[in-house]
């Protein structure tokens, strides 16, 4: 019996170490807005632009041992060049299979993450309010 739970532990110990989640982003402003992930292992998504209010971007989040290093979401007025200050920024450890976080955008704070479900977020902003 204990050696068929170990085999089953080891088989089961790269899906532990793995993630695959949603993100989602929202503006909340009709000013032109761009944002850019830089992912747990220094990676940085595409830039992304938001000409309106409500527009919405999706995409899936990948890699192993996503909650070792913060996943930082930053936004900008005009699109990034080396060297320029973001709007404001908002980061979190993220890790789970399945799950979505909800980001929202905002014209002069920046990003916010706004709620994770079905993932574990922590040691940084992980929704708004209390």
């Amino acid at each position: 019996m204990n050696r068929s739970y170990t085999i089953l532990l080891l088989l089961s110990l790269p899906l532990l170490e793995t993630c695959k989640f949603s993100a989602q982003i929202r503006s909340e402003t009709d000013r032109d807005v761009w944002a850019q992930f830089t992912f747990h292992n220094k990676t940085e998504s595409e830039v992304f632009k938001f000409s309106k209010y409500g527009e919405t971007k999706n995409f899936t989040i990948t890699g192993t041992f996503c909650n070792l290093a913060p996943t930082v979401l930053k936004s900008w007025e005009q699109f990034p060049k080396k060297g320029m200050n973001p709007i404001g920024q908002t980061s979190a450890h993220l890790e789970g299979m399945g799950g979505t976080i909800y980001y929202k955008i905002f014209p002069k704070h920046g990003p916010a993450a706004v709620r994770a479900e079905g993932m574990l977020c922590s040691w940084g902003q992980c929704r708004l309010g209390k």
